[in-house]
């Protein structure tokens, strides 16, 4: 079992646009509604990938009310944590003619230390009773949540024999890895801010990869959008990629590669393997359609055509 926490989740509104016209009227198809926020979206990847995972997330107001509604229909476990904001609304545009996205993010609504104590309690309560293997908290943390949250999460669970993977950037990611995780998966960007210098191409990220490991870590990962991905473990590193997909939003995407990750790691699979098993769910998310963050019909059918390196 694997626990994802969301302590800011978002429904998610994705548009597409042929080209995107600024200071004018931009007339668009209906766009794709989704739930969102890292650790759901993770949830929901493991479950299409045939694991299982419950998602804790704090919900309110009437997009809560929508998020809930939506979750519940496709029977997604989901612990909830109410609150008296209102959660957040994530809205996305590719456009088409550049393969650019416009992201809209709200930094989410305030909570109450009331609530942040009861998130914290309701997680840990969840990671128990559901014998979790991983605990996974993703994604940013909304106003009121201090910035070493998930590193005391992190702790505990790992005190209590469960694996630890943050999944966020900034003093957030900073803290927790310092405090100790069992995977880091950070992207190129995140990689850079975490180890205080660039990261530039498959080759440079391969060494950033094994530079995590000096947190402590038993696996580092770091993801590279069209040029695939990256493992490092201290038996050695690897590089893998799938063939381009030119259409599809990317919004996603690093959650489902965290999820096939874990649900490989699950499994009982070695870095190499797992790494496969990621890429081709992170590319798959590009050709999803509808309210599904990818299909696992699709992961199975670019899995053998994901190429595989050892890098030194």
């Amino acid at each position: 079992m694997i626990v994802t926490l969301t302590p800011n989740p978002s429904l998610d509104i994705l548009f597409q646009a042929d080209r995107l016209i600024w200071d004018d009227a931009n007339r668009l198809a209906a766009p794709r509604r989704r739930p969102g926020g890292q650790g759901i979206n993770v949830a929901r990847a493991v479950r299409e990938l045939g694991g299982h995972a419950l998602a804790v997330a704090p919900l309110g107001g009437s997009i809560g009310a929508m998020l809930r509604d939506m979750l519940d229909r496709e029977r997604s476990p989901l612990q909830i944590v109410e609150i008296a904001g209102e959660t957040r609304l994530f809205v996305g545009v590719r456009e088409g003619g550049t393969g650019h996205s416009l992201l809209l993010n709200p930094r989410g609504c305030e909570l109450r230390a009331e609530e942040v104590d009861a998130l914290a309690e309701a997680t840990l309560s969840a990671v128990g009773s559901a014998r979790a293997a991983w605990l996974a908290c993703c994604g940013s943390v909304p106003p009121g949540v201090a910035a070493d949250f998930y590193a005391r999460l992190g702790t505990e669970a790992r005190e209590r024999g469960v694996a630890f993977v943050p999944d966020c950037d900034g003093a957030s990611l900073q803290l927790a890895a310092q405090a100790g995780c069992d995977l880091l998966v950070p992207n190129a960007h995140e990689a850079g801010r975490l180890l205080g210098r660039r990261v530039l191409g498959a080759d440079d990220a391969a060494a950033a990869a094994r530079g995590l490991l000096r947190f402590g870590p038993r696996w580092a990962a770091i993801t590279l959008g069209a040029e695939g991905a990256v493992a490092a473990t201290p038996a050695g590193s690897w590089h893998a990629v799938a063939p381009p997909v030119s259409h599809g939003s990317a919004v996603g995407a690093g959650d489902a590669f965290l999820a096939a990750m874990l649900v490989a790691f699950e499994r009982g699979a070695e870095a190499p393997e797992a790494l496969r098993n990621a890429v081709a769910a992170g590319t798959a998310t590009l050709l999803s359609t509808d309210a599904a963050l990818l299909r696992r019909a699709d992961v199975e059918a670019i899995l053998p055509d994901v190429s595989l390196n050892r890098v030194r």
